[in-house]
């Protein structure tokens, strides 16, 4: 080729190059705490060979870990926040793919079990945050005189999480993640949904389990629980709570323990009035009346302000510990409304439930806290533009999240965008017998929490039918959900010990039904309906 051909063909090529987007160079490990972030340090990044890990609060060490690049990093988006947030991303076999991870309770601690641990070994990028602070789930001491730390914890920290996850692996790696996700439940089902309103970008795919989305009402109608039980001679202790379940399985048709349609049970507690002398078979007129008082769910006086109340089918085994406690005001919802309206309300550490009056400080208390903790706005049109995906899950017999609060929601997406818009891009599953997340009488584990397993298993694995719906596929419909004999190790892993029974979750408003003659613990004998 003669030199002045060449030298043209060269030139020309140097200036079709520059408008080629260019890959980022890949950063090592050891260097990522030299990035400069918007309001953040990078305080850790090193290399963590292969092996276990204990979580500092999980019950046993996760095993076989592959090799991670681990990078730990604090942001301060206001001179009184300290957003702790850590990321782990796998040295190799990457699946170009990032996984959030949310908090229950009031946070204050890093996800490990099911965030971070779960997503290394599945060959995600994960990420998760304290949200602002450090404290026990159920402790809201660290909100008093700290207005910012609030905001962190309510819907910022989440956010500013995930943008400095997708800026660490974009540096680790040369290139962003290809597709995000995120999975949690409770206060993380909250955190899951306030992304979705809030922060439509994020997150491609989200799974938002027992959604503690109204926040203020619901921490109000805990108050409302507690006042009840604290009047004289209302508290149920747990000795009679075996009584009610037996009296509410009897109302409620229940097979094998567990309520199919406890939204369409008009439990009446007047059945286990007391006759002759108090026992534990029976109950008083004012344990009654607290008995209604909770189903009912909290009605404040002008009628403006209604709670759902909880449905009938959670009270052995976690009423106990989420509703009545073992004494008066020693349950797990008194110290929650204790935590929210004492600490972050009131900014009062001595606060008192039995002294509160719901009637004038119920409105009050919403309409400043509502914008602000509330995930309850039913217009996802930015999120669903962008070809994001959500999918609800809530168990029938919870009893520290209201599961009817979550069908309204899901209607209320319907009314807000129609229902065929919705249906392009939510779905909503419902399980019977499930308690709080997981647990329970009925199967409740279905792959809700975490990253998806692999390989990937639609039918049986939420997280893997939500990325199967994201990229392409078909939408869920249903999910053959899991009773492990061992519930924890079959709720952070594969069932250990064996399979008690399977169940079928269908897309609601759909129910699913059993054929009646084949084994009723078999998801395989079950179909989905339009009504039971």
């Amino acid at each position: 080729m003669p030199i002045r051909a060449l030298l043209v063909s060269l030139a020309l090529l140097s200036a079709f190059a520059f408008f080629i987007p260019q890959m980022a160079q890949a950063m090592p490990c050891e260097r990522l705490h030299m990035l400069k972030l918007q309001q953040t340090s990078i305080t850790e990044s090193i290399r963590v060979p292969a092996g276990s890990f204990k979580d500092p609060s999980g019950p046993w060490p996760a095993e076989d870990l592959p090799e991670r690049c681990q990078v730990k990093g604090v942001i301060r988006p206001s001179q009184d926040s300290e957003i702790n947030f850590e990321i782990w991303m796998p040295t190799s076999s990457w699946n170009h793919k990032l996984q959030g991870s949310g908090n229950g309770g009031f946070a204050g601690a890093l996800n490990y079990q099911s965030g971070l641990v779960q997503s290394l070994q599945r060959g995600y990028a994960g990420v998760t945050t304290d949200t602002g602070h450090s404290a026990k789930g159920e402790d809201a001491g660290w909100a008093i005189g700290h207005p910012e730390k609030i905001v962190d914890f309510a819907h910022r920290a989440i956010h500013l999480m995930t943008v400095n996850a997708k800026a660490v692996v974009k540096a680790y790696y040369g290139d962003g993640p290809k597709r995000s996700y995120f999975a949690s439940c409770s206060n993380g089902g909250r955190q899951a949904l306030m992304l979705a309103q809030r922060y439509p970008a994020d997150y491609d795919g989200i799974i938002a389990g027992a959604p503690a989305n109204d926040w203020t009402a619901l921490m109000l109608d805990f108050v409302w629980n507690q006042q009840a039980v604290l009047k004289p001679g209302a508290f149920i202790p747990p000795d009679r709570v075996p009584a009610l379940q037996a009296e509410v399985n009897r109302q409620c048709h229940a097979q094998d323990g567990v309520v199919g349609a406890p939204q369409s049970c008009h439990f009446d507690p007047e059945a286990l009035l007391c006759h002759a002398a108090e026992s534990n078979s029976c109950l008083t007129h004012p344990q009654i009346d607290s008995l209604r008082a909770i189903y009912q769910g909290m009605h404040v006086a002008d009628g403006r302000i209604i709670s759902p109340g909880f449905t009938p089918g959670a009270e052995a085994g976690s009423w106990s510990g989420w509703i009545l406690g073992v004494k008066p005001g020693e349950s797990a919802e008194a110290r929650f409304g204790a935590g929210f309206v004492g600490a972050m309300v009131q900014q009062d550490a001595n606060w008192k439930i039995d002294q509160f009056d719901l009637d004038r400080e119920a409105p009050r208390i919403i309409q400043k806290f509502a914008p602000l903790m509330n995930a309850t706005d039913a217009d996802l049109s930015k999120f669903a533009s962008r070809g994001g995906k959500l999918i609800l899950f809530h168990g029938w017999a919870d009893a520290a999240v209201p599961p009817l609060g979550t069908i309204r929601y899901f209607e209320n997406i319907g009314a807000k965008m129609g229902v065929q818009r919705r249906a392009q891009f939510v779905r909503l599953f419902m399980a019977p017998g499930m308690q709080h997340c997981f647990g329970g009488p009925g199967p409740s584990i279905f792959g809700q929490h975490t990253a998806a397993r692999q390989p990937a298993d639609p039918d049986s694995d939420l997280a893997a039918a939500l990325e199967r719906w994201v990229e392409g596929g078909a939408p869920p419909e249903t999910v053959r959900a899991v009773k492990p004999k061992d519930l924890l190790a079959g709720a952070f892993g594969s069932p250990k010990g064996g399979v008690e029974r399977t169940g079928l979750l269908c897309a609601y408003p759909k129910w699913a039904k059993w054929n009646g003659t084949a084994g009723a613990d078999d998801a395989a004998n079950y179909s989905c309906v339009d009504a039971l």
